[in-house]
């Protein structure tokens, strides 16, 4: 995969979409906001995080060996046939499983934790069937969220279709999460599995409703042999609350003469502090959650190892790193080459582990400051850095497969973390351009003290600056204060605040339209009257007025020549466009960008997945897939229906441009378009994720065209 490619076109692609909302009148304020941008303070630079390699542990054939699971369970868990060679931390939870102990996993995402608790569960299944002991659900696995236990029920039945058990034997694995229909539910019912997947909110239900069906599933479960928890940092305040008391609820109402075994999984739990005090803290935490005693020295962490040779420090491999970034990357790179090689070592050490007594993952840091470390080691030019070290990343990150090996692993995985946020609103002063442009809300400009800071925003159609203010009076002196674009313009006596924009005059500027003449106002602001023109009555209360304001705010003599548009925004004097009325004034006017989190979701994605069926993206058609998290149902469904409604406008876009694109036309009245279509109307979502997303971004322009010639 080349993802620092993805990485890029999803910055253009999302910085093209949130600029495109408002335009920007004054040079000065654009150049600044345009050096914000470039700058990269809304998307600032990925974070580079290098994948560990984990310790091996035990293979199943050894657990069997050593009596700690049983030989049908090594059945299981196979991998095309062979033993699973299993991670030292998912071999010491294979041995607290054993012994009764509960525990929790706190390892790094990829490292197999789901395994951690399901070779104990199918093991003690496996033996309670040889046993000949009766049916019933001996393990309830709780989920944060049912696309995990989806992909979880999968991945375990993978494993028992392959194991080659009788059905005397075989564990069976159900789901009861609220997406099953009664049919399914009654099979479970009727048919107790010996492992349920479920989530926190079915699961209260099925203690709490008075339904027989549910009264059937959760009887089924008495004597339960295991609770297990998975992504257990999702479980914090209230949320965290419920669950807990949950817990106790199924551990009272299903425990039998045993207590059941708590298991729980997480891959953030507490990042500070001692290993013994993180050990401390986590344990302290599960106990409350499971209502049960966890105790520190079960804590399970990762245990990692180097994928590059031992014996090699930077010291080592530093003093040839010039050469090695100067020569191209061979085309073949095995992983036994690799285990020397000295941008791979220096690449490992500098941003993948730390060599203390104890191997631990590095924080993740910005790309930028590990090409600067690399340019400062290899004592070679930044751009050299740069681009030799994404293509390194990408190359190692591959399987051997492609890199003229036989294995079927990267050799260093990586991820990039990407953040991005919202423009939000900018800042600037009244006085006369050059003018300091902020993005953060302040009362005075930090670099000119006395001088205030006014949020501002833009005509939708012109970009003429609108300084959000409150004419208010201080001891007789009149001065502009800043206040909130969502603050209602204030209505009342004539001697109260007065809200509204301040937004400067011409000063010699040909296309400025109003100069407080009447006949510079819009049409409808007129009326007519003993056979000339009038304000309308209606209007007078929002007479732009004359003002000179000084870079405090207070109204004087000697400042800088400005409109004051009291109350509501009604007309722009620059190009005299007026918004709806009815329009709130944050709609009417243009800040930074305008996207809401819907609409950036929306973007990100469809952008992620025109990128992933380009031709170089490097994944496979079943790989071309994304998931993404939300705080809560609601805001799942409402960014379903948005991408849903996308989609929709998108595919209806692309349909009405494709005939257009295949006559080659060269321009046509949208009314004459059907009878110059001739062509099927039919769209598939790849042509448009691929060759239209960007124009179903936009509208259709304004000017008129001729009507195309015949083919």
């Amino acid at each position: 995969m080349q993802a620092f490619d993805l990485d890029s076109s999803l910055v253009e692609k999302y910085s093209s979409f949130s600029r495109s909302f408002s335009k920007i009148r004054a040079p000065d304020m654009k150049a600044a906001i345009d050096a914000q941008y470039a700058d990269g303070h809304f998307w600032p630079d990925a974070l580079l995080s290098i994948n560990p390699h984990f310790e091996h542990g035990k293979t199943t054939t050894q657990l069997v060996s050593d009596g700690l699971i049983a030989p049908e369970t090594a059945q299981v868990f196979r991998m095309n046939g062979q033993a699973i060679q299993f991670h030292a931390h998912q071999t010491e939870a294979i041995a607290k499983g054993n012994s009764g102990k509960s525990f929790v996993v706190t390892t790094g995402t990829g490292s197999g934790k789901s395994l951690c608790f399901f070779v104990p569960i199918i093991d003690a299944i496996i033996k309670a069937r040889k046993a000949g002991e009766a049916p019933r659900t001996r393990a309830i696995i709780v989920y944060p969220m049912n696309a995990l236990a989806n992909s979880q029920m999968k991945e375990i039945n993978k494993f028992l279709d392959q194991s080659g058990l009788p059905d005397a034997l075989r564990p069976v694995v159900k789901r009861y999460t609220g997406q099953e229909d009664e049919e399914k539910r009654k099979a479970v019912a009727a048919n107790p599995p010996d492992i349920l997947l479920t989530n926190f909110m079915m699961l209260e239900l099925l203690l709490t409703r008075q339904d027989g069906l549910d009264a059937e599933v959760i009887g089924n479960a008495n004597g339960l042999q295991f609770i297990v928890l998975d992504e257990l940092h999702t479980y914090r305040g209230r949320q965290g609350a419920d669950v807990a008391v949950l817990v106790r609820r199924l551990r009272d109402r299903c425990g039998g003469d045993k207590p059941p075994l708590c298991i729980g999984t997480s891959a953030t739990m507490v990042s500070e502090g001692s290993d013994a005090s993180r050990a401390d803290t986590v344990a302290n935490v599960a106990s409350r959650l499971f209502g049960t005693l966890v105790e520190p020295d079960a804590i399970i962490d990762e245990t990692l190892r180097r994928a590059t040779d031992t014996n090699l420090t930077l010291a080592d491999v530093i003093p040839r790193l010039a050469q090695t970034l100067m020569a191209p990357l061979p085309d073949t790179l095995t992983d036994a080459d690799l285990r020397q090689h000295p941008l791979a070592v220096w690449a490992e050490l500098s941003l993948g582990l730390t060599e203390d007594q104890l191997r631990k993952r590095k924080r993740p840091q910005p790309f930028g400051d590990a090409v600067d470390l690399l340019a400062t080691d290899s004592g070679l030019d930044r751009d050299v850095c740069e681009t030799t070290l994404k293509a390194f990343l990408t190359r190692v990150s591959q399987p051997e497969t492609q890199r003229g090996g036989a294995g079927d692993k990267a050799f260093l995985a990586f991820k990039l973390h990407r953040f991005i946020a919202g423009s939000g609103e900018a800042f600037t002063t009244l006085k006369a351009s050059p003018r300091y442009v902020y993005l953060d809300g302040q009362i005075e400009d930090p670099a000119e003290p006395q001088t205030r800071l006014y949020p501002t925003r833009f005509c939708r159609s012109c970009g003429q600056e609108m300084h959000i203010v409150t004419l208010t009076e201080t001891d007789g002196q009149s001065q502009f204060i800043a206040r909130s674009i969502d603050d209602s313009p204030l209505k009342g006596d004539p001697d109260d605040d007065v809200a509204g924009y301040l937004t400067p005059m011409a000063n010699g500027n040909a296309e400025y339209e109003f100069d407080g003449s009447e006949v510079s106002y819009p049409e409808d602001w007129l009326e007519d009257h003993k056979g000339g023109q009038r304000l309308r009555a209606a209007r007078k209360k929002m007479v732009p007025r004359a003002m000179t304001v000084a870079r405090d705010g207070r109204v004087t003599s000697d400042g800088n020549p400005f409109w004051f548009l009291p109350g509501k925004m009604g007309f722009c004097p620059c190009c005299l466009e007026q918004p709806s009325s009815k329009s709130s004034e944050r709609t009417k006017l243009a800040g930074l960008s305008a996207e809401g989190r819907s609409s950036a979701t929306t973007l990100i994605t469809s952008s992620a997945l025109e990128w992933m069926n380009l031709a170089g993206s490097g994944i496979p058609a079943t790989k071309r897939k994304l998931l993404a998290f939300t705080d809560n149902r609601q805001d799942a469904a409402l960014q379903a229906g948005h991408f849903n409604d996308f989609l929709f406008i998108g595919l209806l876009r692309g349909a009405i441009l494709r005939p257009f694109k295949k006559r080659v036309m060269r321009g046509c009245q949208m009314r004459s378009s059907a009878c110059a279509s001739g062509a099927p109307w039919a769209l598939q979502p790849t042509t448009l994720l691929r060759a239209n997303s960007g124009w179903a971004m936009q509208t259709w322009p304004r000017s008129s065209a001729k009507t195309p010639k015949p083919p």
